[in-house]
């Protein structure tokens, strides 16, 4: 059974085979890179739960990669360094990446990191799909209550009746509401 798919990133072989060997016996599927640009093309392209890089990767500067991922959602990195830097708190704290670990980690350390960090991508993005769905409903219902107005004002009628007017209007052309009162706000604002 596969608990995830894992992009793993590093250039230190002993680390690579470890974390490797580490996601294989816990049932992840691992594709591996060594250049940055593919690693990213992989990344957007496929459903990945997790990236484990480290700060060598080639073609791609680490910082490029951990802001690309965060702007478009992709998934949470966890960074492998020889040596821990002030900045990787930073990171941390504006959501770039989800931890760093030193390359010598103990496995079980590891696995708890990553189990960690895959729980946490999963609920961001459950959290952030439902901050847009809500945006949008509260966009709509702007969008809708302008154009009651409109209709309010051009037919001198109730609020109740400009709204019964979107909806028998909206049925009767087999259009959304809210595509019907973004036409209405078109129309009657230029």
């Amino acid at each position: 059974m596969i608990m995830g798919t894992v992009i793993i990133g590093l250039t230190n072989k002993k680390t690579e085979t470890a974390v490797l060997g580490l996601m294989k016996k816990n049932g992840f599927q691992t594709i591996e890179f060594e250049e940055g640009n593919a690693l990213i093309r992989a990344a957007r392209s496929r459903n990945v739960d997790l990236i484990i890089i480290d700060e060598e990767i080639k073609g791609f500067r680490t910082l490029d990669i951990v802001n690309t991922v965060y702007a478009e959602k992709i998934c949470p990195v966890i960074l492998v360094t020889s040596q821990p830097r002030a900045d990787f708190t930073d990171w941390i704290e504006k959501g770039w990446i989800f931890n760093f670990i030193n390359q010598g980690v103990e496995s079980s350390e590891l696995n708890k990191m990553v189990k960690g960090a895959m729980i946490f991508g999963k609920k961001l993005v459950s959290l952030e799909s439902e901050i847009l769905k809500l945006k949008k409903t509260l966009a709509d219902r702007k969008t809708i209550e302008r154009a009651k107005g409109i209709i309010m004002e051009m037919k001198h009628c109730s609020e109740e009746d400009a709204y019964k007017y979107l909806r028998n209007t909206s049925m009767e052309k087999k259009v959304t509401i809210e595509n019907l009162a973004k036409a209405i706000i078109n129309k009657f604002t230029k």
